[in-house]
């Protein structure tokens, strides 16, 4: 369907999760298709901050690193995403039933300019709680180094990754789901597929296939629990089967992997979200999030048959 020979991908993204295992059925399909990828798995920098150095062509990381990418000036473009629902949860110990309750208690983060943080600190900001003096907030690392802070209770509470609280949730029994963040901001995306505008348009070919990659691998994905655990259990460190195959019923519910693309692009919900980063000030500016969203390489896609059973 496409011929990418001589196209080279520098792209970054964190290590595959349950749900974002997406990614890496991308990723091989550009390879399929003649593409060279160096895929840069990052631990100490962002996605954006690597795309901005000339370190990386493109990422595939929270939405919020495009938002802040635009913010400080960059023109950062997203054109598909991996996941399009919130998949994050607020999991603490028992005795912590609300939001209210994490007064005074400590909550694992990834960093200051987490996603998780963003989240976290706005559910504490919408249930009248200052993030900046009512909570400690220790960085630990990612999703699932959170989510074994929680097992060893080092920490009273961490905003995770819903696939991470499905491994640990039977190894403890004094943790609970507080709030599921997609029910509180259902609008916001998830994760997605950026890079500098001036790089997709050089390389409208790679855009167009990475976003039929993307229909495809939805597509491929809604078909069924076990085809979905075959795919993603080999590539996904430390999963289970058992994991996997919840992951998959809670992509099932909240439509994870849209077939269409406005659905797994969302203009409103990136608004949204740049929104609720300008009110809890990891942004300083507001940002025009219609400069960020464009459709045209999944509408092109979806055109040519992309993902159609």
């Amino acid at each position: 369907m496409f011929d990418l020979s001589g196209t080279t991908l520098r792209i970054t993204a964190s290590d595959p999760g349950s749900l974002t295992a997406g990614s890496r059925y991308v990723f091989n399909r550009l390879e399929e298709w003649g593409a060279t990828l160096d895929v840069i798995e990052l631990s100490a920098t962002s996605g954006i901050q690597a795309i901005v150095a000339g370190r990386a062509d493109a990422g595939t990381h929270g939405a919020d690193e495009s938002i802040l990418g635009v913010a400080e000036g960059a023109d950062v473009v997203a054109i598909g995403s991996p996941i399009s629902r919130m998949d994050y949860v607020l999991v603490a110990k028992s005795g912590i039933d609300t939001v209210a309750d994490l007064e005074g208690r400590t909550i694992a983060m990834s960093g200051p300019a987490g996603f998780d943080t963003l989240l976290t600190r706005l559910l504490m900001r919408n249930n009248g709680l200052d993030p900046e003096s009512d909570a400690s907030f220790v960085q630990i690392g990612g999703s699932g180094e959170r989510g074994a802070a929680l097992l060893t209770g080092n920490v009273d509470a961490a905003t995770i990754g819903v696939e991470d609280w499905f491994e640990v949730r039977d190894r403890a029994d004094d943790l609970q789901v507080v709030v599921a963040l997609g029910e509180v901001v259902p609008e916001f995306p998830s994760d997605v597929y950026f890079g500098l505008r001036e790089f997709w348009e050089s390389n409208t070919e790679l855009a167009t296939a990475l976003a039929c990659a993307n229909l495809e691998a939805n597509s491929q994905f809604i078909q069924g629990k076990q085809g979905y655990i075959d795919f993603a259990l080999p590539i996904v460190t430390g999963a289970t089967e058992e994991g996997i195959g919840a992951s998959w019923d809670f992509a099932m519910s909240v439509d994870m992997w849209p077939q269409e693309a406005a659905g797994i692009l969302n203009p409103s919900g990136f608004q949204a979200l740049a929104d609720a980063m300008l009110e809890t000030g990891d942004i300083s500016s507001a940002v025009d999030a219609s400069r960020i969203v464009d459709l045209s390489y999944l509408e092109e896609a979806e055109a040519m048959g992309c993902g159609a059973s």
